[in-house]
C-alpha cells in the first residue's frame, strides 16, 4: 500500500525524473518529504514541469504538494488522487508552477477524516481576530498588518516536529526615538490527547527586530515580555480547539494554506482531524 509520485523535468513526462513513495508503516505516517537536496541530486530543483501520482488499492486517497521554496514554504500547488487510481499532470503551466518547485510533500488521507479546517478563523472570534485585539490592547505596540498563520514543518530547532507558526507583525513605539518594525513569533504544537481531543500548546517563541542602533535592546525587551502573553495565546488556542471536541479522534495532520488546489502557505494553515472510528 502506498501513495506515490514521479516528477519529470519536462512537460509530457519528458527528461530525467525521480520517483518517491509513501508506504504504509507502523506507526502510520502522514507525510513523505522530498527535500530541495533530493531534487537537486536528481537535477530537478526548479526544473519540474510534469508529474504522475497515484494511490494503491488499499489506500483511501492522498495528495502530492509542490512548494516554491525549500522546507515546504512559499506558493504551493496541491494535487489529489483517490485510492486504486492515478493521475497525469502533463504540464504545470496551467497552475503557473512550471520550473519553480524546490520541495515536495506526499500526504496520506484517511478514510475517517473530517474536511480541512483553516485555523485562522477557528473560534468566535477567530484566532487571527483575537490576536489583532491583543496587539491593540498593548499601548507600546501597533499592528503592522494582519497576523500571519502558517506552518513550520520540521524546523531546525525541532527537526522531528511540525508546527502551526504564528507571526505577528508589529511596530514598537520607542519614546524619544524612531519606531521599530518587529515581528513576534509563536510555534504551536498540535496533538490528540489520550481522551481523543485536539490539544495544542506554545512550544517555542521568538521575535525579529529590524536593524538599528537600539535593535538589540528592543529585541531583549520583547523577549522578556513575550512570556507574559503566552497565557493569552494558550487561552485562545484552548477555546478554539474546544469547538472541535464533537468527535473522538485518533490523530490529526496539517495541510498548507486553506487546503485549496493552489495558494500560499502564509494564507493560513489547515488542520485535518482523523476520527477514531
Amino acid at each position: 500500500m502506498s501513495i506515490w509520485t514521479r516528477l519529470y523535468r519536462h512537460s509530457n513526462f519528458g527528461g530525467n525524473s525521480t520517483f518517491a513513495s509513501l508506504p504504509q508503516m507502523s506507526p502510520p505516517t502522514s507525510y513523505l518529504r522530498i527535500s530541495k537536496s533530493w531534487l537537486s541530486s536528481a537535477s530537478l530543483h526548479d526544473r519540474i514541469s510534469s508529474l504522475r501520482l497515484g494511490a494503491s488499492r488499499n489506500e483511501q486517497a492522498g495528495y502530492v504538494a509542490l512548494f516554491q521554496h525549500a522546507r515546504y514554504k512559499g506558493r504551493y500547488a496541491m494535487f489529489s488522487v483517490n485510492g486504486n487510481s492515478s493521475r497525469d499532470i502533463m504540464n504545470l503551466q496551467s497552475q503557473n508552477f512550471n520550473d519553480i518547485t524546490s520541495s515536495v510533500l506526499i500526504i496520506r488521507q484517511n478514510s475517517v477524516e473530517l474536511p480541512p479546517i483553516a485555523l485562522g478563523s477557528l473560534g468566535r472570534p477567530g484566532i487571527r481576530e483575537r490576536i489583532r485585539d491583543e496587539v491593540a490592547s498593548n499601548r507600546r505596540l501597533r499592528a503592522r498588518g494582519d497576523p500571519i498563520i502558517t506552518w513550520d514543518m520540521w524546523p531546525n530547532h525541532a527537526p522531528s516536529q511540525k508546527f502551526v507558526y504564528i507571526r505577528v507583525p508589529v511596530r514598537v513605539d520607542v519614546s524619544g526615538w524612531f519606531d521599530y518594525d518587529a515581528e513576534i513569533r509563536f510555534w504551536i504544537y498540535l496533538y490528540v490527547d489520550a481522551a481523543g481531543r485536539a490539544r495544542g500548546h506554545v512550544a517555542w517563541y521568538g521575535c525579529w527586530v529590524e536593524g538599528g542602533i537600539i535593535s538589540g535592546k528592543i529585541k531583549d525587551r520583547l523577549m522578556d515580555e513575550i512570556p507574559s502573553s503566552i497565557g493569552d495565546i494558550q487561552e485562545m488556542l484552548d477555546e478554539a480547539l474546544s469547538s472541535l471536541s464533537i468527535f473522538e479522534l485518533s490523530g490529526l495532520y496539517l495541510l498548507p494554506g486553506r487546503a485549496q488546489t493552489v495558494g500560499h502557505v502564509e494564507d493560513d494553515c489547515s488542520i485535518v482531524l482523523v476520527k477514531r472510528w
